[in-house]
């Protein structure tokens, strides 16, 4: 695999991980020169690192005991990569899984992302996402509710 695909592969697998961990400000670091668009929620739902990590807390449940326990898992990953122009793009599938106190451990949203991604510098670092929700289970002990159209 190139360093592009592993570099890539990286910031999509580290988004996953810093947000079951309930690590916002984490999840805003890798959007710090990008934004995120949800179907159904608009096309600028977010952009850059504080408002990023802003928009995870106003919007995500957190345990105590664990993060927002819950379990990403990004696969099918399709990445392409233009050298020359310093840009690449990945489509990928989603599920999320969550179990709580009160929920016993099931998928709780599926879908699709698609991630467009600059090299500046020698670094990959996001541009846009664009996560299209296709399956919703019960939200209700991951987002707060109110918050998006999927509560």
């Amino acid at each position: 695999m190139s360093d592009a695909l592993q570099e890539i592969s990286k910031l999509i697998f580290l988004c996953d991980q810093r947000n079951d961990d309930g690590d916002f400000d984490g999840v805003g670091e890798l959007f710090a020169h990008g934004s995120i668009s949800v179907e159904g929620m608009g096309e600028d739902v977010c952009s850059g690192a504080e408002q990023t990590a802003q928009q995870f807390r106003r919007t995500t449940q957190v345990y105590e005991s664990g993060g927002a326990r819950t379990h990403h898992l990004s696969t099918n990953l399709i990445i392409e990569v233009d050298e020359e122009a310093d840009t690449a793009t990945c489509q990928s599938h989603y599920v999320m899984y969550q179990q709580t106190d009160a929920l016993p451990l099931q998928p709780i949203n599926a879908g699709r992302n698609f991630d467009t991604f600059e090299r500046v510098d020698g670094a990959w670092r996001w541009k846009k996402r664009e996560i299209a929700v296709r399956l919703v289970g019960n939200m209700g002990h991951h987002l707060k509710a109110d918050t998006t159209p999927f509560t």
